[in-house]
């Protein structure tokens, strides 16, 4: 049975290899909590066991009530409390007498890879830089498996969901805008594939939530900027749901979104004609958003 962490009665998948959680949009679990670090603990799946530890965080890890210091085996159901968060391993490798969790496969070499800098990650100095830099210089090693940063997005935005079901739209935004902002930064600062698009997809479409919630042009100007950075074009679905949101806000800023339709028309040559309706589609927000 594979390695999940219990969180927010929903069971995420942990994969081998290095799973960061902490407040940071990069982190494969993202964590809304002020008591947070950027980045917080490392999770690490190997052969040999799972183990934990503190990268340097101003609040600690506790495990099972109590903090950690260096780095801890865990077990099967062993809770780990996080900030003001907390979640539940399930599943644990029990470590083998052949590996030990340094030195279980959790990477696959490639060659002419690029030397990872896990400093890099980092889109500036947080109380777990001095953790995070200290685990630099991995050369010619990357993932052997994808992050699961869409799936942390999901958890964080059931829990915005329900906020907005029970009509607690300020709630609603502060649980989300923390992780949509770090994902906008991130496009700015990085340009085109800084974000993967399926994570792109699923905030794009809590913005739209929120607009539609708050009223607020400035989660459909974020939406477009966004999407614009990273050159992508909005799903069918997400265009179609605009036509109906950007008549509940209040104003909009008609550059962003005419700035978006302008740099897909100029790509329209190579668009699919499923795409280019789909461009139609945006073009008619163009003239919807004017009228505002």
């Amino acid at each position: 049975m594979g390695i999940r962490l219990r969180y927010l009665a929903h069971d995420l998948e942990v994969p081998l290899g290095e799973f960061f959680i902490g407040r940071s949009a990069d982190c494969q679990l993202s964590l809304d909590d002020p008591l947070v670090s950027r980045r917080h603990a490392l999770l690490t799946v190997g052969e040999g066991g799972v183990a934990i530890e503190d990268l340097g965080s101003r609040n600690g890890v506790l495990i099972n009530g109590t903090r950690i210091t260096g780095r801890q085996i865990l077990s099967d159901g062993d809770k780990i409390a996080i900030g003001g968060q907390e979640m539940f391993l399930l599943g644990a490798i029990e470590p083998s007498s052949t590996h030990s969790p340094r030195s279980a496969p959790i990477w696959t070499r490639q060659p002419n890879a690029r030397t990872v800098d896990m400093s890099e990650m980092s889109s500036g100095e947080d109380d777990g830089a001095t953790a995070i830099a200290s685990r630099r210089s991995l050369p010619g090693l990357i993932p052997q498996h994808p992050d699961k940063r869409v799936h942390a997005l999901s958890l964080i935005g059931s829990v915005a969901d329900k906020a907005l079901a029970l009509g607690r739209v300020d709630e609603a935004e502060r649980i989300l805008q923390r992780s949509l902002n770090d994902i906008l930064t991130k496009a700015r600062e990085g340009g085109v594939g800084a974000v993967q698009p399926e994570l792109v997809e699923k905030a794009s479409t809590y913005a739209a939530r929120l607009a539609a919630a708050t009223s607020r042009g400035s989660w459909i100007n974020y939406i477009f900027e966004l999407n614009t950075r990273l050159e992508l074009l909005l799903p069918a679905y997400l265009v179609d749901e605009l036509y109906s949101v950007l008549r509940k806000v209040k104003a909009v800023d008609m550059s962003i979104l005419r700035g978006y339709a302008k740099r897909l028309r100029e790509r329209a040559g190579e668009r699919t004609p499923a795409e280019r309706f789909i461009l139609q589609r945006i073009e008619g927000l163009e003239r919807l958003g004017a009228l505002k």
